[in-house]
């Protein structure tokens, strides 16, 4: 299984730990926020090894189970029967109490209008609370066990704008979206609290145990493990990741069910453990000062900035940026039907848990929703009464439009389906996101029974990365004769060869890769089947990102040259774009019988497995279920553009993702400015139609025919 790196930080005896030298035990190590559940409630800043700053809670009642220090000074508390917000100056912004029946012990702020709490009770429920009036803005409930104290200690949001919420009585961590769907689920032994240490990694505190894991990985990805029992610690309750790459954990004393401590043989309440597992300080301020039980410790230089913390629409980005507003069409559509694009949605097609084995089993998927999808799509986006007459059209139009004549497809002539498995460098199934197994079989299904496509005369391609086995045994079970043609060959496929120099940017691209696949370049005619996911550079990769696949480029992404395919996403300055050329070219979309998006999970994230589900109607805590297809790639990869904009709006390099298809879509006059030629002759024409749609998803020229397939 996949594991980044692991460190297993085991010591052997506490009498080897607690005869390491160079142990620092010094109170200035470090500038911190501290407080605990304790008999008193208390919270102190200490910085210099001195404490600067003491808050007694006035209400005298509970325990302060959670703190949050904030950037503007002023500092969150939740203690159990209350939250308050206190500043520096001991006054006291706002304070709200636990419903009777209840408690409250965490607690979260969302920008400068909201907090967010989790109230423990009979029902449990996750709340969202404007301030400075404490009027309960939206709430939902979620599982807990019977015992209201026992429930839940910590919550914290996440970069996502997701919530992940420690199920304390019931043994695992589960992340939630804003309308209140358990996401993803991960086992932990009485999990006390969970923390995002840095994007796409999760720190989560249990009986005995701290843990952190690349959440990619899942708990099969590992990347710190600590014993708590072989520092001395007997009750961790939360951990923090320092800027050094340090971890300090706490360890909490309960005075209600021990006896007062003996300050001159006083447990530890904190350690710092490093990198290789060993312990560098111990926090015991048992006297001058007395801190107390360690339930928190924020340093200081870790003040949470409230304005960047968002739960869902809660101070979330409501639409990132973009070069073209709602509703303003630019250019001119393509196909027979301009402009028009086929989106097909079958809830089920797609069932995979997140969790249990890899995506790509039948189990998790619905071969015959696939099929119906791929035979819908070809009869709405052509209007045909039937698959066939569907494949007839798309052929004869294609051929008129290259000057061959309204002519359907002849014998002999090959069609090149290129595939997007961009995570798989070998052959072998992961549980990484990748062009389905499913709906490439019913693409070959239809393009063989309905389209009349001899099996010889298909090749499915991969010419930058490897086919993996779940799409050629299920494809070469059934039709034996279609051929594979991948970056490594061997195992049934056969080795990809390229033809250099093949395409001539219209501005000095650097290294970028000039080559292009035979089996590109030698088809007749050319299937994009794409995936509908984000990226971190062009914000969006879908039919266009694709074509990068096409070139000589190295199996090893780091190795390739990415020159002019991100956008300027801070200001939006237009500039060349390489996917225009790409589009333009006579072997890529220039070759183009079918866009395709495939969507039938989808995914936030340009690598690792699917995830989340979608949270937005009509997908509502499924998976996206869908594909979209065109003969506009234009226009197809607006809608798959709005698809994604409307379900993340707070990915950040989703702002100015569309400036490569205004500038496609504006030809001759980009927004760039950028003279773009193909085979020496400038282009001099649209290709394609570009259009955002409205907050409704209804677009005005661009036709988009949403069909649903229960």
């Amino acid at each position: 299984m996949k594991r980044t790196f692991l460190f297993l930080l085991m010591v052997q005896s506490l009498v080897s730990v607690w005869a390491q030298e160079n142990i620092d035990r010094s109170l200035s190590r470090h500038d911190f926020l501290y407080a605990g559940e304790s008999r008193q409630q208390r919270m102190f800043i200490v910085k210099g090894g001195q404490v600067t700053w003491e808050y007694q809670n006035p209400q005298g009642r509970g325990e302060i189970s959670d703190a949050v220090l904030l950037t503007d000074g002023n500092v969150l508390i939740a203690h159990q029967y209350g939250i308050a917000e206190v500043t520096q100056q001991g006054q006291t912004v706002w304070k709200y109490a636990a419903p009777e029946g209840t408690e409250i012990h965490t607690i979260q702020p969302i920008g400068r209008k909201y907090v967010l709490f989790v109230q423990n009770g009979n029902p449990a429920k996750v709340v969202v609370m404007a301030i400075p009036e404490c009027k309960v803005e939206y709430e939902f409930e979620v599982p807990a066990s019977s015992s209201v104290h026992g429930q839940f200690r910590n919550a914290r949001l996440t970069t996502r704008g997701t919530l992940l919420l420690a199920h304390m009585g019931q043994g695992y961590v589960a992340e939630y979206s804003v309308q209140g769907n358990e996401l993803t689920r991960w086992e932990m032994p009485s999990p006390w609290s969970v923390a995002e240490p840095e994007k796409d990694h999760l720190l989560f505190v249990g009986r005995g145990l701290v843990r952190e894991i690349d959440r990619s990985g899942g708990l099969d990805d590992v990347t710190l493990e600590i014993k708590t029992a072989d520092y001395g610690i007997k009750s961790p309750q939360k951990a923090v990741r320092l800027k050094n790459g340090n971890t300090i954990v706490n360890d909490w004393h309960n005075e209600w069910n021990e006896n007062s401590v003996d300050t001159l043989n006083a447990p530890v309440q904190a350690v710092e453990i490093d990198k290789e597992g060993k312990m560098v300080w111990q926090l015991c301020a048992w006297r001058n000062p007395d801190l107390g039980p360690s339930t928190t410790i924020q340093p200081l230089d870790q003040a949470v900035n409230r304005d960047r913390l968002f739960f869902g629409h809660f101070n979330g980005v409501s639409k990132p940026k973009q070069m073209l507003g709602e509703n303003v069409p630019v250019g001119e559509g393509r196909g027979i039907h301009p402009g028009r694009v086929a989106w097909v949605h079958a809830p089920g097609v797609a069932t995979w848990d997140g969790l249990t084995g890899l995506w790509v089993e039948d189990r998790w998927n619905d071969q015959q929703k696939a099929d119906a999808m791929i035979t819908e799509a070809i009869l709405q986006l052509t209007g045909a009464p039937t698959a066939k007459k569907g494949w007839q059209a798309l052929f004869k139009h294609f051929n008129r439009e290259h000057g061959k004549g309204a002519r359907g497809y002849k014998k002999g002539e090959t069609i090149s389906v290129k595939l997007n498995l961009n995570n798989a460098l070998t052959h072998r199934d992961t549980f990484e996101l990748n062009s389905s197994p499913f709906v490439t079989l019913a693409l070959v299904r239809s393009m063989v029974r309905d389209g009349g496509v001899r099996q010889q005369d298909i090749i499915l391609c991969e010419p930058s990365r490897a086919i993996t086995d779940s799409i050629y045994d299920k494809v070469h079970r059934e039709f034996p004769q279609v051929r594979f043609i991948d970056n490594i060959g061997g195992d049934g496929r056969e080795k990809c060869e390229y033809y250099p120099d093949m395409i001539t940017y219209s501005q000095d691209n650097g290294k970028l890769a000039r080559g292009l696949a035979k089996c590109i370049v030698d088809a007749d005619y050319l299937i994009n089947s794409s995936l509908l996911k984000t990226h971190v550079g062009p914000g969006v990769t879908l039919t266009s990102k694709n074509w990068y696949g096409a070139t000589d480029i190295s199996l090893f992404w780091r190795n390739n040259a990415h020159n002019n395919i991100s956008q300027d996403k801070r200001n939006g300055k237009p500039t060349y774009k390489t996917f225009v050329d790409w589009m333009a070219h006579k072997d890529l979309g220039q070759k183009t019988l079918l866009f395709l998006l495939d969507g039938t999970y989808g995914s936030r994230h340009v690598n690792g497995k699917p995830s989340p589900k979608w949270q937005k109607p009509p997908f509502n805590n499924e998976w996206c279920c869908s594909i979209i297809v065109s003969q506009d790639e234009v226009a197809c990869d607006a809608v798959g553009m709005d698809l994604l904009i409307k379900e993340w709006p707070e990915f950040e390099s989703l702002s100015y993702c569309d400036e490569y298809l205004l500038e496609a879509a504006s030809l001759p006059n980009p927004p760039s400015g950028t003279a773009y030629v193909q085979d020496g002759k400038p282009l001099d024409k649209p290709l394609g139609l570009m259009e955002h749609s409205d907050s409704n998803g209804n677009y005005t020229k661009l036709e988009l025919i949403y069909k649903k397939i229960e």
